[in-house]
């Protein structure tokens, strides 16, 4: 077989250059020191570094590697070697498996399972079960392996030699020693040249933004920072049940900034037929790629506008990932306080609470052994001393894994309708900033929140400082310190959104027919699958939900009928 280059996954085609005898595959929008740079442009740079055959060629690769801002994801046949290399966030995915002599690389993890006639990794399973996809390298299955976020691959044919390289690592450190005034307007510039060079590669190229506004933060951000830098002509779309609230958020916060809005209702039935399709299980293989629990959410609602022609086929979707992670969202509250214990034995029982709750398992069994070595894996190297190092190395994990293997990743629903997409809040300069913001500025998204509502939303804009959100975004102060009437708002928000998502929520046609009868019924009835059932540590996670009579989470059912479609 050899060594050979599958890229098979042509939802968003690769652009092929031949390149001075090199033959380069490259996808994304990449720029460099703020210049938007075309494939041949970026093949000419790139390949006098792979050409190198001095001891200095890793490194400049790595150099250069991280110069870039941008999705993108780039493989290069060199003639004696292979290269390859993903964005810091793995925004589009590539596998490999190398077994004797025979090197694969592909875009598509089913492809190298076929190939390679690999076997299911049973811990690999049970992680995916309960957090929605696999840490690491690994994959559901032996042999086949990921380009991890921030790395590159190269791959020597003749000596057979395969090397992975680290050229980014989402790390805190060097903290800035300046005003919040100050960090405010640094920013306040870090959002303006991220959402110059989202207009670069999309509007002033004659494409069409689409962003899917929900109630909350992120998105009401992003199309805040679109308004202010003059872009007006912008679609907004939402979903779910008639009259939910994020929806009814969404339609003011979009007709008050002038922008065209589109609802999708869901329905249980429309999601029953839908899920059932032969169209979702395609996108289903496409998406989960052996490692990341697909994302459902957005499917129903693209494959309708889709189809009732009501978007163009220029858009670009400009979903809201993740600026409140990135701002800090995911540390512990009471990670302010120093006084307290900080080791590993807190980073894992953090991450596994946060992370590891698709399904309930059993504390202290082997599974809290296999889930706490694999954490340990991923934060290998990392010193946990004080509340500062504890909380890079919650956002280290959350980065790497949760961030890049399921909510990024989500962007492939937009590939399979044959969408373009941008995730600007995850651009390099906010990243980089964000790296260095103190901690106390982190937590409960102090600096972002602040923005938005001081900064951003100020002058013509004020006008999303007086529309509801669901992000609690106008109050910086910690509940406890607030009056009983602001309590309330706060409780009516939470109460609001746990109805949506709970108790009314349509996504349960996905499995179930007549999803309100049904969910009452396994409240006091086991839920069975027989193909999970084959597997001891999958078994066990079932067998203790059907004990415990535990509630069932949407996406906890969406990872067991994944992997109950994918083991066999």
């Amino acid at each position: 077989m050899g060594s050979k280059i599958h890229l098979l996954n042509n939802y968003y085609p690769w652009s092929e250059i031949r390149f001075n005898g090199f033959e380069f595959f490259l996808k994304g929008n990449v720029f460099l020191n703020d210049r938007f740079i075309y494939p041949e442009k970026l093949a000419e740079l790139i390949y006098p570094l792979i050409r190198s055959e001095d001891g200095s060629q890793e490194t400049e690769l790595a150099e250069f590697v991280e110069r870039l801002k941008g999705e993108f994801a780039i493989v290069v046949d060199a003639g004696d070697r292979i290269f390859c290399a993903v964005d810091k966030l793995r925004s589009i995915p590539l596998f490999y498996s190398l077994e004797e002599d025979d090197f694969l690389l592909s875009d598509t993890a089913c492809f190298l399972k076929d190939k390679c006639n690999s076997r299911l990794n049973e811990k690999n399973a049970a992680e995916f079960m309960v957090a929605g996809y696999v840490t690491g390298e690994e994959t559901l299955f032996d042999g086949i392996k990921q380009v991890k976020n921030g790395e590159f691959l190269i791959y020597q044919k003749k000596d057979k030699l395969l090397k992975t390289s680290s050229y980014f690592r989402f790390l805190h450190g060097i903290y800035f020693d300046t005003s919040e005034l100050q960090l405010l307007e640094m920013l306040d510039h870090a959002f303006v040249n991220a959402f110059s060079r989202l207009i670069e590669s999309t509007v002033n190229k004659g494409k069409k933004l689409v962003v899917p506004l929900s109630g909350g933060l992120d998105s009401r951000i992003i199309i805040g920072m679109l308004k202010r830098l003059g872009v007006n002509d912008v679609i907004c779309i939402s979903y779910g049940r008639k009259g939910n609230r994020e929806s009814l958020i969404s339609k003011k916060v979009s007709e008050a900034l002038g922008y065209k809005w589109l609802f999708v209702e869901y329905t249980a039935r429309k999601w029953y037929e839908c899920y059932n399709s032969k169209e979702a299980d395609q996108f289903q293989n496409m998406a989960g790629n052996l490692s990341s629990l697909p994302h459902m959410q957005d499917f129903l609602a693209l494959r309708e506008l889709k189809i009732q022609g009501k978007l163009s086929d220029n858009s670009v979707f400009v979903p809201g990932h993740s600026g409140d992670m990135l701002a800090g969202s995911h540390i512990p509250r009471n990670y302010l306080d120093n006084s307290r214990k900080y080791d590993l034995a807190v980073l894992l029982d953090d991450s596994l609470r946060k992370h590891y709750n698709l399904w309930k398992w059993p504390q202290g069994s082997e599974l809290e052994h296999i889930f706490k070595e694999k954490i340990k894996k991923c934060a290998s190297g990392l010193e946990i001393a004080d509340n500062n190092s504890c909380a890079n190395a919650i956002e280290f994990l959350d980065f790497n894994e949760r961030q890049a293997k399921f909510i990024i990743n989500s962007v492939r629903v937009y590939e399979f309708f044959d969408y373009e997409w941008r995730i600007p809040l995850w651009d390099a300069e906010l990243i980089y900033f964000f790296l260095k913001v103190p901690l106390k500025y982190r937590i409960s998204q102090h600096i972002y929140k602040k923005y938005a509502r001081d900064l951003l939303f100020s002058g013509e804009l004020s006008v999303l400082n007086e529309i509801d959100c669901t992000t609690d975004m106008l109050d910086l102060r910690p509940l406890d310190e607030r009056s009983k009437y602001e309590k309330l708002q706060y409780y009516r928000t939470f109460i609001h959104s746990y109805y949506d998502e709970k108790i009314d929520n349509p996504v349960w046609g996905r499995y179930f027919e007549n999803p309100m009868i049904s969910r009452l019924q396994i409240k006091v009835t086991r839920y069975e699958n027989k193909t999970i059932e084959e597997y001891p540590l999958l078994k066990n996670i079932l067998e203790y939900r059907n004990e415990k009579m535990y509630p069932l989470s949407i996406n906890g059912l969406g990872a067991l009928i994944f992997l109950a479609r994918n083991i066999t």
